[in-house]
């Protein structure tokens, strides 16, 4: 009997447990089904993340050391560059794009030397074939890899002979919707590829018809093409464009977009700096001046509500550095770390649009090719880039790592609290 009773009694405690019913008994049931499924998926999340701290460990981790890695993982860099070209040499479309995104990624966080060295024909037979089979995205993803592939080999390439190849398959399809990333993409290799005034003159006159467009992201590629080509040209070449292209721009201040507004005006303070170049008198000699001086300054005092406030932060920022170079034919005064010991002095419009144009090809790898790519440093006026005593040691790597994290979560930190003031009312 007491055996009996027992037993009812540890019954109505889990029933008291779970709620005191039998319908909440149920949902306590499923509370502790669910918790047996966090645990499971915890246990999986935490082998995985185990497993790719692995990896990066095999692979060397670029972003934090400022190293590609190459001197430990040469072997296991060069397998990884192999496959990925024989894929994006199969007749899978799908696969072909997968592969080139994989190129790129490579030839951004990597510094490939001698491991893409010795496949340079086969690289540019991949990227000539995706270029004449491949359409939308793929055409897109290679017109990228094809620059980056440049931006890796330098001067160890046939840059005309390349361009010459590459620069038909891309105008034949520079329209559509990836328009605007084919002419950014043909316009940097014309700068980094040819000394011709003809190819630069091709590129130039595609670029005119782009700028007045409404599109936004074909006004703004085509305004910074449009400068980044202008960097290289004789002031003839500068002239003629300018005549052409400024009406053009003066009318993108009043774009309804604000990137469209800034990249108008920046295209505009390089122009000016390059006219006054070739021209002393170039400020008389542009129409509407009293006008254009006008529009700057009510752009750089822009507090309209209807606009973001975000926006106007970032329009009158940016507008007050443009009218100070249109009006006062101030200097700039830009400084870009490239490491502890360097750094990169940006003193004019034409070194901030080179600058901009390769930062927007290798993305968050572009500190990494300021140290190490000979080829890039040399765009720049870096110089060579300086001899390492020997490879970062693993204890420094962990060292460096322990710094960064410590600094990331410091600034997270910093921007919550100042997220919390702004949300105080």
């Amino acid at each position: 009997m007491g055996k009996k009773g027992g037993q009812v009694d540890d019954e109505y405690c889990v029933k008291e447990k779970r709620g005191g019913k039998e319908n909440r008994g149920k949902k306590g049931r499923r509370e502790v089904e669910y918790s047996d499924y966090e645990d499971d998926v915890s246990s999986f999340i935490s082998n995985l993340s185990y497993q790719n701290n692995l990896e990066w460990e095999s692979l060397g981790e670029g972003s934090v050391t400022g190293e590609s890695g190459i001197e430990d993982n040469d072997h296991s860099l060069d397998m990884q560059l192999e496959t990925a070209l024989e894929a994006a040499a199969l007749k899978n479309s799908v696969v072909r794009t997968k592969n080139l995104q994989i190129l790129g990624e490579l030839f951004r966080s990597k510094i490939l030397g001698e491991c893409l060295q010795k496949r340079y024909a086969e690289a540019t037979e991949v990227i000539l074939k995706s270029l004449k089979n491949g359409k939308g995205s793929e055409k897109s993803r290679t017109a990228q890899l094809a620059v980056l592939f440049i931006l890796q080999g330098g001067e160890d390439l046939d840059l005309e002979g390349l361009y010459s190849e590459v620069k038909p398959l891309l105008l034949s399809s520079a329209s559509g919707s990836e328009r605007a990333g084919i002419l950014q993409q043909l316009s940097t290799l014309c700068f980094l590829c040819t000394d011709s005034i003809d190819d630069r003159k091709e590129i130039l006159l595609l670029l005119r018809e782009a700028v007045g467009k409404e599109d936004k992201d074909l006004a703004i590629s085509s305004m910074a093409a449009t400068s980044l080509i202008l960097t290289v040209s004789s002031p003839t070449e500068r002239r003629n464009t300018i005549e052409m292209i400024l009406p053009a721009v003066i009318r993108q201040l009043k774009h309804s977009s604000v990137d469209v507004r800034i990249q108008a005006g920046e295209t505009l303070a390089h122009f000016f700096e390059m006219g006054r170049d070739y021209n002393p008198d170039f400020d008389e000699s542009v129409n509407g001046l009293d006008g254009i001086i006008e529009d700057l300054e009510a752009l750089s005092r822009d507090s309209a509500k209807f606009r973001a406030k975000r926006d106007k932060k970032q329009q009158r920022a940016s507008f007050r550095e443009i009218l100070g170079s249109v009006m006062d034919n101030d200097e700039l005064h830009e400084t870009v770390k490239v490491s502890t010991q360097e750094s990169l002095a940006i003193t004019s419009w034409s070194e901030r649009v080179q600058y901009t144009a390769l930062k927007e090809a290798l993305g968050v790898s572009t500190s990494l090719h300021l140290q190490m790519n000979a080829f890039v440093r040399e765009i720049l006026g870096l110089g060579p880039p300086p001899l390492r005593a020997g490879p970062i040691s693993r204890v420094e790597k962990h060292e460096m790592k322990k710094l960064n994290a410590a600094c990331h979560k410091a600034r997270q930190k910093n921007m919550l609290k100042q997220r919390d003031k702004r949300m105080v009312v």
